[in-house]
């Protein structure tokens, strides 16, 4: 093997003694990366919340919890115990804070989650909103006033103000355009977390009604694919009715929608379970994740004069709906039943789940331009035109490697103004949900910006990135942002374009098309920002994320893992990275796939040989 190697750095040594001279002719080094100076912002903070109280209506339960978090977060402000929630006091409606219903003020319109901010009386402030319109409104005021942020479940910016000195309170009214809002990665799954950052779904958190609760799904497990895995299982049921079933393999796969036992089956069963359930708003009647729809006579003549195989669905869940008119029932549009049926409509108390999984996620979905999410574009509002509950599930990472990074950040927020502009109500954006056993990447970054869209579509959304660079990575904020905005620029630009998909190979360059000096450029930007992070848990969390840049290159062989060096260097740099990897908790490679639990043979390959078979 030493002989081996040795020839093959030799001619390694010769090629690149060739090839070496024209690499700047072709690729020549792009400039120097300058920061812009950061601006000097001095805001005008005349007023004081000094002596004053915090009130609330102690009948009502969720303006207890919200007053007592705003006096717990202003004590951590003012870095003392000098604010209290007092519960059923008289306002005096000066030098008070009256949080929920105590202020007397008028919140028609609000709903459960719109709240209001206003100066009332003699200096007084009023923080009014439903069931949960007051807690969010009580953060609202926290982040506007005194700029707080929970960016990470275990990081949060609350600066110091030793005499709660604040900016004038104006008036802010504001309702949220959705009435569901969910995603998974790591942070999300936690309380605290999830109210500040006004996710409201019950798929990966639970929040008591005292602090507001959820709004969400019913079903006894993850309300998806639930026609098989939840209701008529076919353990329980195929063995008598194979009829009721479509098979492959000796497995049962999906129901036959027209057969009538199947109907009023699934009837006692999500009866079943709306009655046994948690009492939220919506229960899941889903195709399983595979496409053997039923061809039987009777669904195939259904689908054909409904020119879409969601015409039996739609019929199907409509008679449950029926059955169960003060229940949302949830179905979905996904795969093969994406396309809106041509006659049938859903009942107003049926809810499309609308799935992107097909689309490219480096074009924004109302792009005319690509060819793949214009299909989608179609769909949608085809939706639109025929149903008044339409929900979105939505796609945010690589689910074939989730340790690769994936440039999806220029199309987040234009997807879900696209979405809210066609009527959508509720929105699951699904990332890595088990970013747990693999955070590698820009988790909490991720997870917070869809988080803030998805409450507010059209927040300053580069001002809500440079701020989490800034606080969660340190100093060298801006060189990640150029990193970003470089890799933004370069996904989804080869020609002929196929799409940047959610199962792409890192090696696709539709992935990222990236030449030798962009990725030197690169590079650059990521030493910048480890070398000014400024201290070491922000150091940290930087080489955390760059591991999903180094796994692209190692990849595409690119830079340290370059072929053209001598071999025992860029095998050098793919153990490093795996040493990494390892050193960080990383033990899964994919959604399906572990990564390897020890160091492979050799390191001849490249990460991509990582995952475990």
């Amino acid at each position: 093997m030493t002989q081996l190697i040795a020839i093959l750095n030799a001619l390694i040594g010769f090629t690149a003694f060739i090839v070496n001279p024209f690499i700047g002719l072709f690729w020549p080094d792009l400039p120097e990366f300058v920061p812009d100076a950061e601006p000097v912002v001095i805001v005008d903070k005349p007023y004081s919340l000094d002596g004053y109280s915090i009130l609330y209506d102690g009948r009502v339960a969720t303006d207890k919890s919200a007053a007592e978090f705003l006096a717990k977060t202003l004590n951590e402000i003012v870095g003392g115990e000098r604010f209290e929630a007092v519960g059923d006091a008289v306002p005096a409606f000066s030098k008070e804070i009256l949080v929920g219903a105590i202020g007397g003020e008028d919140i028609g319109g609000l709903g459960d989650e719109g709240y209001l901010i206003k100066p009332v009386g003699d200096g007084a402030i009023a923080i009014a909103g439903g069931k949960r319109g007051a807690i969010y409104g009580v953060h609202r005021f926290l982040e506007k006033y005194f700029d707080c942020r929970w960016y990470a479940h275990d990081f949060a910016v609350i600066p110091p103000n030793p005499g709660a000195k604040l900016a004038e309170v104006k008036e802010e009214r504001f309702v949220p355009t959705l009435e569901y809002r969910e995603t998974d990665w790591i942070s999300p799954r936690y309380k605290e977390y999830s109210i500040a950052n006004r996710l409201n779904g019950n798929s990966y958190r639970s929040i008591p009604e005292e602090e507001g609760g959820t709004f969400g799904y019913c079903n006894a497990g993850f309300p998806a694919h639930s026609m098989l895995n939840e209701f008529l299982k076919p353990a329980q049921y195929a063995g008598e009715h194979p009829e009721w079933y479509t098979w492959r393999d000796g497995k049962a796969k999906q129901l036959c929608l027209t057969n009538p036992e199947v109907l009023a089956q699934m009837k006692l069963e999500v009866g079943a379970q709306i009655a046994s359930g948690n009492g939220q708003a919506i229960i899941t009647v889903t195709q399983d994740d595979n496409q053997d729809y039923c061809q039987c006579a009777e669904c195939k003549r259904v689908d054909a004069e409904e020119g879409s195989h969601a015409g039996t669905m739609i019929r199907f869940v409509n008679e449950i709906a029926k059955e169960f008119p003060d229940t949302l029932i949830d179905t979905f549009a996904y795969q093969y039943t994406r396309t809106p049926p041509k006659i049938t409509k859903p009942l107003p108390n049926v809810v499309i789940r609308l799935c992107s999984i097909e689309c490219c996620f480096a074009h924004p979905l109302d792009d005319p331009n690509c060819s793949f999410n214009a299909a989608f574009a179609n769909d949608i509002k085809g939706w639109k035109a025929i149903s008044n509950h339409l929900y979105i599930w939505d796609y945010t990472t690589d689910y074939g490697h989730y340790n690769c990074y994936f440039p999806n950040f220029g199309v987040l927020q234009r997807n879900i103004q696209f979405f809210v502009a066609n009527n959508v109500k509720g929105i699951y954006e699904e990332g890595n949900h088990q970013a747990a056993e693999c955070n590698s990447e820009f988790a909490d970054l991720r997870s917070y910006l869809l988080a803030r869209l998805m409450w507010d579509p059209d927040i300053d959304y580069g001002a809500e990135i440079d701020g989490f660079l800034k606080a969660y990575y340190g100093d060298g904020w801006q060189y990640l942002r150029e990193f970003i905005d470089l890799t933004t620029a370069n996904a989804g630009t080869k020609w002929p374009h196929r799409k940047l998909g959610i199962f792409n190979s890192p090696t696709d360059k539709d992935l990222l098309n990236m030449g030798i000096n962009k990725i030197r450029y690169a590079d650059a930007l990521w030493e910048k920002a480890i070398a000014l992070a400024g201290d070491e848990a922000c150091a940290q969390r930087v080489r955390r994320s760059q591991l999903s840049w180094r796994f692209w290159k190692g990849c595409n062989k690119a830079a340290e893992f370059w072929r053209l060096q001598p071999v025992e260097a860029w095998q050098a740099a793919n153990e490093a990275l795996y040493k990494d990897l390892k050193a960080f908790g990383i033990t899964r490679y994919s959604e399906g796939s572990l990564l390897i639990p020890e160091p492979p043979e050799s390191w001849w390959g490249t990460p991509e040989d990582w995952r475990k078979q």
